[in-house]
């Protein structure tokens, strides 16, 4: 019995050790990106003098270099980190560690009901859009989750068929949105970079909205963590805490399709984020435990961004990259890499 209990503290200790290095070592890595940021671009710049003059310059307003720098640096960290929280909601919910926001079709859908509603009005950038765009993106993104959802159910709600559900659902929604492109003449350059995923034209009242989002989702988390936690256990573990686990994952999933579309508005589609920093984080911790996957995952997040960012502006001198196209070059093996992780074991 004491063999046993030494044997537990041992294991807790060495998990805790873990834990504090793997996350570490993500900040520090957050943080060399992000100044990396800051420096390249069109010209070499000092990031430290670029974030002081920048910063200063967000918060009087008149932005020159040095503050597009940091609101796009900025605007990417946040991104990054709402992605990686939305995707490990998901996974945590439906326990399937293949769920993603864009797997699942829900980026497709809102990009296709933004595209629409686009088409319709002809205005791209006009401020009263912008509500609009937000709400328009999270039904078109509901809608498409729902599909995903029926469509699973036929095949037996499996993993793999959840996945495949997903990407019928959202190939049908991403070729649908390019349909209404055509009858946009009006700031036609700028859907077509926003609908591939771009951070090229941040703006302040976007990183204040993903902010503000990013900020109430983790106190949503922090309010259910104990029940969110046993979720992944067993549901009869979150019915003795009080809760209902059906009406937990159902708010779960509903919050995480929110906050995907509210990317998806702003900044188009972006994906695998959700996939990939979830399970990366999962497979260096081995835990799924919250208290230790959760703020990994989203630090992961953030760093996947800010370095796929990164390498949209300067991987090709002179041309911008959309940041969709390097999100998804890293997130695709990882995606891989999980199918048969999970064909392995049986799953």
């Amino acid at each position: 019995m004491c063999s046993f209990v030494n044997s537990l503290e041992t294991f807790v200790l060495w998990r805790k050790r873990r834990f504090t290095a793997v996350l570490t070592l993500s900040v520090f890595m957050l943080v060399l990106f992000f100044f990396t940021h800051l420096s390249l671009g069109y010209s070499v710049m000092n990031p430290v003098n670029v974030l002081f003059s920048g910063v200063t310059q967000l918060i009087t307003g008149n932005l020159s270099i040095e503050g597009y720098r940091v609101l796009r640096a900025l605007t990417a960290v946040t991104v990054g980190a709402t992605l990686a929280l939305s995707g490990y909601l998901m996974q945590l919910s439906t326990k399937n560690p293949l769920a993603d926001p864009y797997i699942l079709g829900i980026s497709s859908g809102a990009l296709f009901a933004v595209s629409l509603t686009l088409s319709i009005s002809g205005y791209l950038l006009h401020p009263l859009m912008i509500g609009v765009r937000t709400i328009t993106a999270f039904l078109g993104g509901l809608i498409a989750y729902l599909a995903t959802l029926f469509i699973a159910s036929k095949a037996g709600m499996s993993p793999t068929s959840l996945v495949l559900a997903g990407v019928a659902v959202g190939t049908f929604f991403y070729s649908a949105s390019l349909l209404p492109q055509y009858f946009i003449s009006r700031d036609i350059h700028k859907l077509i970079a926003w609908s591939m995923g771009s951070f090229v034209s941040p703006s302040t009242d976007a990183l204040i909205l993903m902010t503000s989002a990013l900020l109430l989702t983790m106190s949503y988390v922090f309010y259910v963590r104990h029940p969110l936690n046993n979720l992944q256990v067993s549901d009869d573990f979150v019915k003795q805490l009080g809760w209902d686990p059906a009406r937990l994952r159902r708010y779960s999933t509903l919050l995480a399709s929110l906050v995907t579309s509210f990317t998806v508005a702003w900044f188009g589609v972006i994906g695998f984020v959700g996939l990939a920093a979830p399970h990366i984080t999962r497979r260096i911790l081995k835990s799924s435990e919250l208290a230790f996957a959760l703020p990994t995952s989203v630090i992961l997040g953030s760093t996947l961004l800010t370095a796929s960012d990164l390498l949209s502006k300067i991987l090709v001198p002179g041309v911008e990259i959309p940041v969709n196209v390097i999100a998804s070059m890293i997130g695709a093996p990882v995606l891989a890499l999980a199918i048969v992780e999970l064909k392995k074991y049986g799953s």
